[in-house]
């Protein structure tokens, strides 16, 4: 990091509560109900889900991840995915692909997230390979097992099987099956009343049934000239549902949205303008001032909020304050409120907004003395749209709050008390654990004892960031932004990364998207599909590209390899695709640090070959000593409202306990409240 950014965070350790100085911490906190499947890690969501259907083979376990995620819902309660556009998008990288993000923040979306989604549980659970097809129109995935490719949809029909026998246990179809034989759609399911229940096995997805609408969907796979397959890696995995209670924090997370117009309005950014993102759709009666409701049902959206309130004990000699802000769900808005004393004319109070690590900062507002009372400020809307707006964090998942003090002086010193950081969150209430009629059996899981902070880096300053940025440029189109490389030359970006306060780091992550642009095709933010692009189009660009990520421990020693582009993709069933979209999204670990390790640097190569989408955290393990965390549960039955609350005196180890609702009767949901007391 540059030294301004050490500087900030620095100030953070004093008076902001993070690192060392902070007692107490309690890391990553998740409570489960009996049987409930983890969504915070892949693999455990794979097994959860694996139990739960109770599948053994292969076939059963694709199946198994498919029927989880149907999009009406029906066959898993409380059914994780709903479908619904344009509201599942986050400047700049556009429309969320990152599966945490989609099952944590959203649980709604198009194909084209569901698809990269399956394909990242498949792999998370277990299978050799799994891979992601853009159809024109439509996007699919495909699961590896057997020996073969086997195609599954959870946004449109489902699957379908080859031959004629039981469809329970005929060979599952692969694209490449299905794109040179459309009878094997269309002589098993046309309309409701034209199906043979002897070839199609349920459940099956219904719209296109019901819209009889089969033969469309047919040619989607049948028009083999514009069927692209995503040869690697189609979701990134650079976010994480880790986090931290501090001391005087508190999660709160509600089974519904706090009122109807409380929702993360996406907006987007074409290089001119910002725009609100969602588009209504009146046929369907779509609108954007309902959220991002389910269309089909009742499921709704949720939201929550982060409630700090820092002790402000010692800011002797220090004339402003940082205090870090950070969320594993996305952001809707953030708050600042505190009890302000400035006795004299002259004196005066900044609050200020960084997303950027502390390298800019946005004032929120300005108070004179002579004041006393409470000040509440709000990040400014930076566009407005007819059903909302746009502030600095909206979208975001951290930021930083910065208190400047000035006109102090002895005797008529300016108080500070109170002090309330709150910032509002959305989440995907069916992730949560939901209280029934009668006992419930709750399981409590640690997190591992280490801080990850991801590094709030993008693609337009990841340059400015970096260490040393050689041969590489920042080319622009409709307000997407490629980096890459100068004609004919290799470019070389390399990143420090420190812990904050100089703690020894316990690991990293690096991450990006790479793009092959030799087609003359690139990513699309807005659709998630694919535009027409001129970078990459030189004389040049049609030798073989190259680029790789390596570390040290040294700006100058010798490099480990964490990645480098292979030449050919690997074909698991032995049959190449000519048409392939060679944008792999890359994320690597590095969990086994030489010890007392304080510095890495990161290095990416490239030649010839575009980067887009930089993914960088740090992990570092600050001593504590044993804390506590009150887990409270609310809900509401028989028009009344109830809470209960448990204490987990040692929230480093698991625990169970039990929530008894009462005889059998509804049970309304409300929230599940975390927080980690005051020492």
């Amino acid at each position: 990091m540059r030294s301004g950014v050490k500087k900030v965070l620095a100030v953070l350790l004093i008076l902001g509560g993070i690192g060392a100085a902070i007692p107490g911490q309690v890391f990553s906190p998740r409570v489960f109900r009996e049987g409930q499947p983890d969504a915070t890690d892949l693999a455990g969501l794979a097994a959860g889900i694996f139990r739960q259907a109770g599948a053994v083979t292969p076939r059963q376990k694709a199946e198994a991840i498919w029927c989880f995620f149907l999009t009406d819902g029906r066959f898993v309660p409380p059914g994780m995915w709903y479908h619904i556009a344009g509201w599942a998008y986050e400047e700049p990288q556009g429309e969320v692909l990152d599966p945490l993000k989609l099952l944590h923040s959203y649980g709604f979306g198009l194909c084209y997230q569901l698809a990269p989604l399956l394909e990242a549980v498949f792999r998370a659970g277990g299978f050799e390979d799994a891979r992601t097809w853009f159809l024109t129109g439509h996007t699919v995935a495909e699961v590896f097992y057997e020996g073969a490719y086997h195609h599954f949809d959870a946004d449109m029909m489902g699957y379908t099987t080859t031959g004629r026998g039981d469809p329970r246990t005929a060979p599952v179809a692969s694209v490449a099956e299905l794109a040179a034989d459309g009878s094997l759609f269309l002589s098993r399911l046309l309309s409701p009343r034209e199906a043979d229940a002897s070839r199609v096995a349920f459940p099956w997805y219904p719209a296109d049934v019901a819209a009889a609408a089969i033969p469309d969907l047919a040619a989607l796979f049948t028009t083999r000239a514009d069927n692209w397959l995503f040869a690697e890696a189609r979701s990134p995995q650079g976010h994480s549902m880790d986090f931290v209670l501090r001391p005087g924090e508190r999660l709160i997370r509600y089974f519904q949205p706090e009122s109807s117009d409380c929702f993360y309005l996406p907006f987007r950014y074409d290089g001119r303008q910002w725009q609100e993102f969602p588009r209504e759709v009146a046929a369907y009666g779509i609108r954007t001032e309902d959220g991002p409701r389910s269309q089909k049902d009742a499921r709704l959206w949720a939201t929550g909020k982060i409630e700090y309130r820092p002790v402000l004990s010692d800011r002797r000699g220090l004339n402003f304050a940082v205090f870090e802000m950070r969320s594993p769900y996305v952001l809707i808005d953030a708050r600042l409120s505190f009890q302000a004393s400035l006795p004299q004319k002259g004196q005066a109070l900044e609050a200020s907004l960084s997303v950027d690590g502390g390298r800019s900062w946005e004032r929120m507002g300005e108070r004179q003395g002579p004041f006393r009372g409470e000040w509440q400020v709000r990040p400014a809307v930076l566009s407005a749209g007819p059903h909302g707006g746009r502030s600095a964090v909206s979208g975001r998942y951290q930021y930083l709050v910065r208190i400047a003090m000035s006109g102090s002086r002895p005797g008529a010193e300016i108080g500070l008390r109170d002090l309330r950081i709150e910032s509002r969150l959305q989440l995907n209430p069916r992730t949560l654990p939901a209280l029934g009629p009668g006992p419930n059996r709750l399981q409590f899981e640690p997190g591992a004892a280490v801080e990850r902070k991801t590094i709030p880096v993008e693609t337009a300053t990841l340059c400015h960031f970096a260490k040393k940025a050689l041969h590489i440029q920042s080319r622009e189109e409709g307000g997407q932004i490629v980096l890459y490389p100068e004609e004919g030359k290799t470019a070389e970006i390399l990143l420090e990364l420190t812990a904050p306060d100089s703690l020894p780091l316990a690991g990293f992550d690096a991450g990006a998207r790479f793009l092959d642009l030799r087609e003359g095709w690139a990513p699309d933010k807005c659709t998630a599909e694919i535009r027409k692009t001129r970078i990459g189009q030189g004389n040049a660009s049609r030798e073989a590209p190259r680029a790789s990520i390596a570390w040290s421990a040294s700006a100058d020693g010798e490099y480990t390899p964490l990645w480098e582009f292979p030449p050919q993709p690997a074909w698991k069933d032995g049959q190449p695709v000519r048409q392939q979209l060679r944008w792999p999204e890359v994320d690597r670990q590095v969990r086994s640090l030489p010890s007392g390790t304080r510095t890495v640097y990161l290095r990416y190569r490239l030649k010839g070959m575009g980067l887009d989408s930089p993914r960088l955290a740090v992990l570092c393990a600050p001593p504590r000593k044993p804390s506590r965390l009150e887990i409270t549960h609310r809900w509401d039955a028989e028009g009344k409202s109830f809470s209960r609350t448990e204490t987990v005196l040692r929230p480093d180890q698991p625990y169970s306990y039990q929530v008894d609702t009462g005889a059998a009767r509804p049970v309304v949901n409300r929230a599940i409240v975390l927080y980690c007391p005051p020492e």
